[in-house]
């Protein structure tokens, strides 16, 4: 790639300023995902589309379509796999996958062959997901991965990416654990989720160097035409 010149800040926070020095990502996350609380821990990781989810994939494919976009990234789990496939085809490119921008694991180290559902007592789960939504912290899951960890992992990637697209647009089809810690970190955020981002929304930001500019956030008026609840277990 040509050398691409400093671009200002000021165009970062621009979207209408041309893309020269800096990188544009289009966060989207994986479509609905079929989810029951029979399901194991190990199941929960990488579950497929539902067919809910596979409209959302297609409606915000073509949603992009007429828009410029030279690279697809995607994390391996299929759900957001597909929907990254999906969306590079009408543009005629095949996702990229990283592992590093696999959904944040909130079971990683209970039993993976049991229903964290099925054999927590009832109010033990309540309060879990109580106290994760009054705090937007992941410290409310005793049995996840390394929050801290987590975020590092996602943020260097999307870094990475941002240093070898620099003037171009780029798609990652990933997760809202994913997407919100790219958001939080944009915007200075002590959360772990300040934003719950639906289905196939569209989220953008722009970079550079280590500068980071949010220019749009859970945009997912493309589904509103089909689309009229979420399931409880797909929030």
């Amino acid at each position: 790639m040509l050398s691409q010149p400093r671009a200002r800040s000021i165009d970062l926070d621009n979207p209408f300023a041309p893309l020269d020095g800096l990188c544009e990502l289009v966060l989207v996350r994986h479509g609905e995902q079929q989810l029951t609380k029979e399901l194991s821990a190990g199941e929960t990781v990488d579950p497929p589309l539902s067919e809910t989810g596979e409209r959302q994939v297609q409606s915000v494919a073509d949603r992009l379509a007429a828009t410029r976009v030279d690279a697809v990234y995607s994390s391996p789990l299929q759900r957001a796999l597909r929907t990254g496939t999906e969306i590079g085809a009408r543009h005629g490119l095949t996702p990229e996958v990283r592992d590093t921008l696999t959904e944040f694991e909130p079971w990683q180290n209970f039993p993976a062959d049991q229903s964290p559902f099925e054999v927590l007592p009832h109010e033990e789960i309540s309060t879990i997901f109580r106290e994760h939504i009054r705090t937007r912290r992941y410290e409310a899951f005793p049995y996840a991965e390394d929050g801290a960890a987590f975020r590092a992992r996602v943020l260097g990637e999307l870094s990475r990416i941002i240093d070898a697209h620099l003037g171009q647009r780029v798609v990652v089809t990933a997760h809202g654990g994913v997407i919100n810690a790219a958001l939080a970190d944009a915007l200075g955020s002590g959360f772990d989720m300040p934003v719950r981002v639906h289905h196939t929304s569209i989220s953008v930001l722009r970079g550079a160097d280590t500068r980071r500019a949010v220019q749009s956030i859970n945009d997912f008026s493309h589904v509103l035409s089909f689309q009229t609840h979420v399931g409880a277990m797909n929030l």
